[in-house]
């Protein structure tokens, strides 16, 4: 995918002239920063790199396009699951708003010291009141999604300050991507949220910048105040459609507040394992051998490169991870690179950095999501006490994520009962994985497992030997339209698949001929057994349903290999029947 093709569908909610003034006007700095020839002049970087801003992941002109293209993905998988489902002019809203604030939320890393990286969020939301960001407010008040709702909103329950402010206020609200500046128990209360906001904005960043923590909900009012609070005949309109009571302004702030939760969630839910790099443009790795964090640093020309390793258990941990993203069910699945490790030691050591890592970024997408249903819509079907940590098993050494598990658990108890282990599928092909998470679950308790263990044993399959709480744990019933390949020749063995009916059709190679598959007859089985690649094409012919089940899965709970002495028994009564 091209550059221009990948972060296209910003496109539709920014312009792209405007993206890039917001991006050379707040982004391109930070990366400036974080050059090397800004960092051989910096003390705080030698004492301690893996502490230092521009030693942390990306936070640069590919950052906020990843995590602005990452709210829109994850507001399309979580609607209806995490979030209450809206009807399409909210949902509209929700991505053009979120959009917008993710292009706000860490221009304050230009400031890479300690306290700019502690004061970053409420310099985002000091920012938002600027003369510089003018090209953003006219852009949301221009017709369009944000402007069509605040008017439709405003018909109905006026607003104390002009649209200009409210579409400030909005945007200075991009402070609560950060769970430290706003709890997540702030975030869902919405008094002790606007009481927050007035004081982040009528609090001087030098005042910000002087103290030693940001301010509480519960904390009086700064004097004397900011200028921004020269935007007020009275300060204490700001904010006011954040708590009102009003119907039509109520459910403006819902959908801006489901929106910063997204934005949290896809902060944290950022691109990471091998496009992993700071702020910089320096690659991070895992030292496979040491389970370090190494990082490759270059000058501005290329002309040299550095590899520095340094104390950072975090940034080991991240940069082992490969994904970390919210599933179609509501779930966090995270996956990873490397299991496999030189020495009982390492392997340890590399399990507990991924289980920090892991959660700090739970922190940020789970409690984010516990908030009360927006009003006037209904309930989401996943429970936020229901959401799982699911932890993908590599394919070098699946038991690394029981390691993880473990390592979790230890340092949060309480996340417990949301841990699972689960087969690996991020080396599957990306449309077999789409299709997996596409997919319906199958509950070990429904009718439709109880058919499938009747059937498939009808032909062949020795399940009267399985665990089936162990085997229906992770299957799920796909639709296999006509002219879509199931899987190609070469792909890696990710799936068993079983088809429910005929349809399917099989293009083997070695030059021998195609042959219809027979339902209920699991294909992709050598594969799975040899961990080999798959040696033939299956195509639908016609639309069929499929039972799909992660290879791991497959090889552990469903293959049990007949003795011969079976077999003899199994033809003798007759079970060679389609």
């Amino acid at each position: 995918m091209t550059e221009e093709g990948r972060w296209a569908r910003l496109d539709e909610h920014l312009p792209p002239d405007l993206r890039a003034y917001l991006e050379d006007h707040f982004w391109r700095p930070i990366e400036a920063q974080a050059t090397l020839e800004v960092l051989r002049d910096d003390p705080l970087f030698f004492e301690d790199p893996g502490r230092h801003p521009a030693m942390f992941a990306d936070h640069g002109v590919v950052h906020v396009r990843d995590v602005a293209d990452g709210l829109v993905r994850l507001v399309d998988t979580v609607d209806g699951v995490l979030l209450a489902p809206r009807p399409p002019e909210r949902r509209r809203f929700v991505e053009a708003y979120g959009v917008a604030a993710a292009y706000l939320h860490d221009i304050g890393m230009v400031d890479m010291t300690p306290i700019g990286r502690r004061t970053h969020p409420v310099y985002a939301a000091h920012a938002a009141f600027w003369p510089d960001v003018d090209p953003l407010v006219n852009h949301l008040l221009a017709p369009g999604p944000v402007r069509d709702r605040l008017e439709e909103v405003a018909t109905r329950a006026p607003f104390r300050v002009p649209l200009d402010t409210v579409v400030r206020e909005m945007l200075s609200m991009t402070a609560a991507h950060s769970k430290s500046t706003v709890p997540a128990p702030v975030l869902d209360d919405r008094a002790a949220f606007r009481r927050l906001m007035q004081l982040l904005l009528f609090t001087s960043l030098e005042a910000h910048r002087a103290a030693d923590r940001t301010p509480g909900a519960a904390d009086p009012w700064p004097d004397p105040m900011d200028a921004t609070a020269a935007h007020y005949a009275d300060h204490a309109d700001a904010y006011t459609w954040l708590d009102a009571a009003d119907t039509a302004q109520a459910e403006l702030a819902d959908d801006v507040v489901d929106a910063l939760r997204a934005l949290r969630a896809a902060d944290v839910l950022r691109q990471r394992g091998t496009a992993l790099r700071t702020s910089g443009g320096y690659e991070v790795f895992f030292d496979a051998r040491t389970a370090d964090v190494v990082c490759s640093i270059r000058p501005a020309n290329g002309a040299a490169s550095y590899l520095i390793t340094y104390d950072d258990h975090r940034g080991a941990g991240e940069a082992n991870i490969r994904v970390a993203f919210v599933t179609p069910q509501g779930h966090l699945r995270v996956a990873f690179h490397r299991g496999g490790f030189a020495s009982d030691e390492v392997a340890r050591r590399a399990a507990v950095s991924v289980a920090g890592a892991i959660l700090d970024i739970q922190a940020d997408v789970i409690p984010s999501f516990g908030g009360a249903t927006a009003g006037g819509l209904p309930r989401p079907l996943r429970r936020i006490e229901d959401v799982r940590i699911q932890l993908e098993r590599p394919d070098d050494q699946p038991s690394y994520a029981d390691e993880v598990a473990c390592a979790v658990g230890e340092l949060d108890p309480s996340l417990v009962g949301r841990l699972e282990v689960v087969a690996g599928i991020e080396s599957a092909p990306p449309l077999e994985r789409a299709r997996f998470y596409a997919a319906q679950p199958v509950d070990v308790n429904d009718a439709l497992a109880d058919e499938i263990i009747v059937q498939v044993s009808a032909r062949g399959a020795a399940t009267d030997r399985i665990d089936r709480e162990a085997a229906f744990a992770e299957v799920c019933r796909a639709t296999i339209r006509p002219g879509e390949m199931l899987f190609a020749a070469g792909s890696p063995p990710a799936f068993a698949y079983i088809p429910m009916g005929p349809g399917l059709v099989v293009h083997p190679g070695g030059g021998y001929g195609p042959s219809p598959l027979s339902p209920w007859v699991a294909v992709g089985t050598t594969g799975v057994i040899r961990r080999a690649e798959r040696n033939a094409d299956i195509v639908a012919e016609q639309q069929v349903d499929v039972i799909m089940i992660p290879g791991e899965r497959y090889a552990t709970t469903w293959v049990r290999p007949l003795k011969p002495s079976e077999l003899q028994e199994r033809l003798r009564v007759g079970s060679m029947s389609g």
